[in-house]
């Protein structure tokens, strides 16, 4: 069965999570808690080291890359010195417990050097962990105050599977009565499928851009959990999510920022590689040259060909899941 290739993988970014502890505990989140935080001498030496070898922005993930803050500016300072840009840093946006606090990490964030976006993980998943229209409404006016910049903050937001006749509609109430609380509204509206920056909070001056991206929710690759959709996804050879060196606070480095990127067929490596030797690592790993070169749909197609559907234990439209059940198998 024949393809066009994919384009291989190229990294362009790497991404920290700088410790997986968090005040939350979301039900979409699949990060291991309990796995630490990173060693700061290897985690500023692998920056380097790609800084110097083409990589050119610097992301934070986590666990919440706030409740390491420490080593969250080490790296943003070592990013600047190395002329780096900044993607996300993405946030749940409540983990301060005063107003003087929450101001004053997020000016040890500036000072720091870091001019990126904030991401705001915020959803009806959040707003049962506590995550309130006001407090989000805070984290976002001291925000914009800190950067001096009302543009610098983006949302994202997981559909909730399970809820779905409710979830749009809730999260809806929720994101008018947020855009009332910061002086805007909310423009774009369509529904819960809502994508690539259609749905936003602005103000009729310009000035206030808050945009909001909704994605859908993912499972982890068991039976019955999201096997019964109508299409199988569509092949990008991993574009989407991938291309980057994902540190995790455990110190294994995978080659995507998507969930399966925890499977341990898809780690290339650790934090004490170099980078020489992790896309040595990638360049031989199985699952690397699935994703990025033979393409999961294809394998995928293959399988059915050789072993027939019953091979599958259904149909899903989240290249995610599926490559993590691939990792498994």
């Amino acid at each position: 069965m024949e393809t066009t290739p994919g384009p291989g993988f190229n990294p362009e970014e790497i991404i920290f999570c700088t410790t997986s502890a968090c005040n939350l505990k979301c039900g979409h989140c699949f990060v291991n808690q309990k796995a630490g935080s990173l060693d700061t001498d290897d985690a500023l030496k692998l920056l380097r080291d790609c800084a110097h070898n083409g990589i050119t922005k610097t992301g934070f993930s986590g666990g919440e890359p706030f409740l390491n803050l420490e080593l969250t500016c080490l790296l943003i300072e070592e990013s600047v010195k190395n002329e780096m840009m900044f993607d996300r840093l993405m946030t749940n946006g409540v983990w301060w417990k005063s107003e003087s606090e929450l101001f004053e990490k997020l000016n040890r964030v500036k000072k720091a050097g870091f001019d990126g976006k904030i991401g705001l993980s915020w959803d009806c998943f959040h707003g049962e962990a506590g995550a309130s229209v006001q407090k989000i409404a805070m984290f976002i006016t001291a925000c914009h105050q800190v950067f001096d910049d009302e543009t610098c903050v983006e949302i994202l937001s997981v559909v909730d599977a399970a809820n779905l006749k409710n979830d749009d509609l809730d999260f809806k109430d929720n994101l008018i009565d947020l855009g009332l609380t910061i002086g805007g509204y909310v423009d774009g509206y369509t529904d819960k499928h809502t994508k690539n920056g259609q749905l936003a909070i602005v103000n009729d001056y310009g000035d206030l851009v808050v945009p909001v991206y909704r994605f859908s929710q993912s499972f982890l690759p068991e039976p019955g959990k999201k096997w019964h959709d109508k299409k199988w996804f569509t092949e990008d050879y991993c574009q989407n999510t991938g291309n980057v060196f994902y540190v995790h606070a455990d110190g294994r480095v995978a080659p995507c920022c998507g969930f399966a990127n925890e499977e341990e067929a898809l780690i290339i490596g650790t934090i004490k590689d170099s980078y020489e030797k992790l896309m040595k690592n990638a360049e031989n790993n199985r699952m690397v040259n699935l994703c990025y070169c033979q393409g999961l749909d294809l394998y995928r197609r293959n399988l059915e060909e050789t072993e027939g559907k019953k091979a599958l234990p259904g149909r899903t439209n989240d290249m995610c899941m599926f490559c993590a059940w691939v990792c498994r198998k």
